[in-house]
């Protein structure tokens, strides 16, 4: 997969396509951020340790009549 030119067409240029999930109605684009690691929300500096990981669902605009959606691992 050409993560650079996805990430790139869909206008978002923190993240790294890792895979695609099709199916009869929807496109799934799974995705990770380019860093490996989070700041601290209070002081703004790298994280030593990730509390806990969450999926999140984002829909973005439909592409050749399928619904699109980006699936996003939220590390904190």
């Amino acid at each position: 997969m050409h993560n650079n030119l996805i990430t790139d067409l869909m206008d978002l240029p923190d993240l790294v396509a890792t895979d695609l999930i099709k199916t009869e109605e929807y496109l799934v684009f799974v995705a990770d951020y380019k860093i490996d690691h989070v700041k601290c929300p209070v002081c703004g500096k790298k994280a030593e340790k990730i509390h806990d990981r969450k999926t999140q669902m984002i829909q973005d605009t439909s592409l050749r009549d399928k619904k699109t959606v980006i699936r996003l691992e939220k590390k904190r």
